[in-house]
Order: C-alpha cells, then structure tokens, then sequence
C-alpha cells in the first residue's frame, strides 16, 4: 500500500513531459493547410440568389493560426457586423480535409475538401444533414499569398440558394 504513490507521482511527470513536448508533426496532407495562415483581407461580392436577394459587395479581414498542439486551424473573420470562426483539419483515416463554419447569426455547416495540387485548389462539399441542400466552395490559389473562393449553394430544385465570389489577399505573415 505505501507504494501506491508511485502511480500519481510517474503519471504526473508523464503529464509534464507532454506537456512541454514538441507538437505532433503535421503529415503532408495536413501542411496544405498552411496555405491558409496568416491575416488576409478580402473583396467579396453576393451575387443575387434566394438567401442573398440584392447583390452586395463587402469586404473583410480574417486570420488563420494553428491551434491545439497543431491538430486543428482555426479562421477567424470578419465582414462588417458579420463574424465567422472555422475550424480545419485533414482526417488522415478517410484522407479529406474538415471544415466546419460557425458564424454569428447562429447559422453553421460542415464541409468534406479534396486538395488539387495541379490546379492549386481545395474543392469543399457541403454535408447536407437531410435539407436537400448542394453545396461547394472552391478555394484557388493564384500566386503565394493570393487566392479565390467562390461559393454555391443550390436546394434540390436547383434554385440558387447562394452565390458568393471573393478574393483574398496575405496581409500579414505566414507562420508554419
């Protein structure tokens, strides 16, 4: 019994080493994420659809930092009043890329990418948890610290939902 001391005190130094521990390395899959770090500011245009009725040109800024020990990254946006936070991380189990989108009107969604390393592009699909919703968001980069998005949304009718184009430029520094 006097023993039994010994359990807490190992486990509470195996808790201190992890936890001054490098993070995890990324797999390559994952570094592809990378591409998203840094600050960005951004032209969007709304295009007129059912959920967008009168088109509209915003801009906004947003920063992307690793967070977790490195396991997920985390966007942060804002457009006028609007905020957007999302979280990424690729599934090395089913080899995509997670996005979830949590945004201040409450609204939020779920998406499956696939990277492109041709064309320079991550092609995210909407997971539609029974609304009969399609959706994809294309994210292509131009040049290092350039990209595209464009966004569509369509319910099962095919009536235009959604219809987003923006551009996105590095303002601040890429931190790997």
């Amino acid at each position: 019994m006097k023993r039994l001391w010994i359990l807490p005190a190992l486990l509470g130094v195996a808790m201190a080493l992890n936890a001054t521990a490098e993070p995890p390395p990324q797999a390559a899959a994952a570094k592809i994420l990378n591409k998203w770090l840094g600050t960005w500011k951004s032209h969007t245009v709304l295009k007129p659809a059912a959920w967008s009725p009168k088109s509209e040109e915003l801009s906004g800024a947003s920063k992307s930092v690793w967070i977790l020990d490195g396991h997920f990254q985390q966007a942060s946006s804002r457009s006028g009043e609007h905020e957007t936070r999302e979280i990424h991380r690729y599934d090395a189990g089913s080899r995509k890329y997670h996005k979830w989108t949590f945004n201040s009107d409450g609204s939020h969604s779920f998406w499956i990418g696939d990277w492109d390393e041709d064309s320079s592009t991550m092609t995210w699909k909407y997971v539609d948890f029974g609304a009969g919703i399609e959706g994809k968001i294309v994210d292509r980069f131009t040049s290092d610290g350039k990209y595209e998005s464009t966004v569509m949304m369509k319910d099962r009718a095919g009536t235009v939902l959604l219809d987003i184009r923006a551009e996105h430029v590095r303002t601040g520094k890429q931190v790997e």
